[in-house]
């Protein structure tokens, strides 16, 4: 599965947990994550053009766990692409999102709700009327994208490199902590196997 995540959290720039064990600014933490897949299949079913949003609440950092997630699936997706993209962000297909799931003490039932995920210079997310936010990627006079490279947080992802960027929004879900963007936001591009 190929394709782009777009996050942000309630923390400011830069999201700590990206360097290891860390005190998030409020104390505890919160992300919002939105996959746009280009590309992929899962059990047959082509994932291509889907989109998913992870909303996850910490207790503190990352590598303490994560308390509960919500999953928010695109209800222009079909149910067999819905099933498929539940099972995996919840761990079922191995990979990745195996050991991350592992780190979770509860996944809420998932919501199909419109999801937009949309990429480029300002990239965007929004689940229904629960999560959403705005980015502006962080360039430099010369129009070169700022990035973290070989993050060790990431490297349980999978990924190498998380472009910067500055985030406005809010989360509102009442099944989760309600909380607004402080300025993080990353693009990172992703290449899985399962």
């Amino acid at each position: 599965m190929k394709g782009t995540w777009y996050e942000s959290c309630s923390c400011k720039m830069v999201c700590r947990c990206n360097f290891g064990p860390a005190e998030p600014d409020q104390g505890w933490c919160s992300a919002v994550l939105g996959f746009a897949i280009d590309s992929g299949e899962s059990n047959g079913v082509d994932l291509g053009g889907t989109k998913v949003v992870f909303h996850g609440e910490l207790p503190g950092d990352f590598v303490g766990g994560i308390d509960k997630v919500v999953l928010y699936l695109d209800e222009a997706a079909s149910p067999e692409q819905r099933d498929e993209l539940e099972a995996i962000f919840q761990g079922k297909r191995g990979g990745v999102w195996e050991g991350v799931a592992g780190m979770i003490a509860s996944f809420l039932p998932s919501k199909t709700v419109p999801v937009e995920v949309v990429g480029g210079d300002s990239p965007r997310v929004k689940a229904g009327d629960f999560a959403g936010f705005s980015m502006e990627r962080l360039k430099s006079e010369e129009g070169k994208q700022a990035v973290l490279v070989h993050a060790p947080i990431a490297a349980g992802f999978a990924v190498d490199t998380q472009e910067l960027a500055t985030a406005t929004g809010s989360a509102s879900d009442p099944d989760l902590r309600a909380w607004e963007t402080l300025g993080y936001g990353a693009a990172v591009p992703f290449n899985w196997s399962f």
